[in-house]
């Protein structure tokens, strides 16, 4: 009887990252970032979240139900988004936004309580499922990256010679490319470390492979920030690696700097190519209007102590000079967008949720390291400099952070 129970637990465990996996999966394989529409690969990624998290999750956490429940900071996090949507929406059927406006602000807002409603389920997986979860997640992020190579006609000898355009669907702003060029890269080279076999190398060259496929992507299109946090992050993994192999055999030293002379001198010119055009390309656009965008917002907000408190509501629209001063719904920093739509009052309680997660993951002691760094770049970009934030995959990811991080509080207690 207990064995029978132990088999069922186990089936759930497997049944949910299996599903969260397939859903990573989906959305590399037929959606975008920013879809026109809920499409049957939509459904698909929403149908994969719904069993990893169970179907009357949502509904207890539109309700208020989920307040009571779980570990303080996911009770507190419930309690802040709910505020939030209904406060945004009250703002946004004041100010009579159009309901496509606001629907396009409220399901990116359902996104960001992603990591409330997934963490727990995740938490009890063990961490090797909660690996092959990260790599399903990396294998998403490879298929957008190979998805844009296809669109692209495969144009490798373009790479440093002109930019490649990122094409109707813009499938490189998705946050799983940074984070699968960090990942498998830190776990390919990771596997050619410890590997003494071909059972372990070839995984490892496919991994490698994986991470050089979607920085050359980022590369090509000139992703000037997402391909230079990605390398940071990649070095930063490598580091202390590598110091621990020279330490012990530091004749590895001489033949790691002759192979890395000899890689550069083979990609001399594609490589310096790409550092003229991302040169020639800060030269003329710089910032790409971030201050000035930031500077509209406030200047729409300061025009009544109301809106500056709490925001026009979902589906306000600003002029913003980030692109052309068009009237849009859309900023591309978090911290505008929320301003926008929800005021200060929004904003700090927005500041205050992030911390809540950030914290649950500087207590955890189960956070490897490798997940961090490959879900800093993506992190940093939604928040600071694009509007990825606002893309299911964002929120994905945190919660694969998230879950690890309630994990390791969960084996403390």
């Amino acid at each position: 009887m207990v064995a029978d129970r132990v088999m069922r637990v186990g089936w759930a465990e497997d049944r949910r990252w299996v599903a969260l996996g397939l859903a990573f999966i989906a959305y590399g394989l037929g959606s975008a970032p920013a879809p026109p529409g809920i499409r049957l690969q939509e459904l698909l990624v929403f149908v994969g979240i719904a069993v990893c998290a169970g179907l009357a999750v949502p509904w207890r956490f539109l309700s208020g139900l989920a307040v009571a429940r779980g570990p303080a900071v996911l009770g507190i996090g419930s309690a802040i988004m709910v505020w939030l949507f209904w406060q945004g929406l009250v703002r946004g059927l004041w100010n009579g936004w159009g309901l496509t406006d606001m629907v396009r602000d409220i399901v990116p807002m359902m996104f960001l309580a992603l990591p409330l409603l997934l963490a727990p389920a995740l938490a009890h997986l063990p961490d090797r499922s909660a690996d092959r979860l990260a790599d399903a997640a990396a294998m998403g992020g490879v298929a957008l990256a190979m998805r844009w190579w296809l669109d692209a006609g495969m144009a490798l000898s373009a790479v440093g010679s002109a930019p490649l355009g990122e094409g109707r669907d813009y499938l490189l702003n998705s946050a799983l490319i940074p984070f699968a060029s960090v990942w498998l890269g830190l776990r390919g080279m990771d596997g050619l470390a410890m590997g003494t076999g071909w059972f372990r190398r070839v995984p490892a060259l496919l991994a490698l492979a994986g991470a050089a496929c979607c920085l050359l992507a980022q590369a090509a299109t000139l992703h000037r920030a997402g391909l230079g946090l990605s390398l940071l992050a990649l070095l930063a993994g490598l580091a202390l690696p590598l110091w621990r192999l020279v330490v012990r055999r530091p004749v590895w030293l001489v033949l790691g700097l002759f192979l890395l002379a000899l890689f550069l001198l083979v990609i001399r010119e594609p490589l310096a190519g790409v550092a003229g055009l991302l040169a020639d390309k800060t030269q003329a656009v710089g910032l790409n209007n971030r201050a000035d965008e930031f500077l509209a917002v406030l200047d729409q907000m300061g025009r009544s102590p109301v809106a500056f408190l709490f925001g026009d509501g979902w589906g306000a629209l600003v002029a913003n000079p980030a692109v052309g001063w068009w009237r849009v719904s859309y900023t591309h920093s978090a911290a505008s967008y929320f301003l926008l739509k929800l005021g200060a009052v929004g904003l700090a309680l927005v500041v205050i949720y992030a911390g809540l997660l950030a914290g649950l993951v500087v207590r955890s002691p189960a956070v490897p390291m490798r997940l961090l760094l490959a879900a800093t770049p993506s992190l940093l970009l939604g928040l600071l400099l694009h509007t990825s934030f606002k893309y299911i995959c964002f929120s994905m990811i945190i919660s694969l952070v998230a879950g690890r991080a309630l994990s390791g509080l969960y084996k403390r207690i």
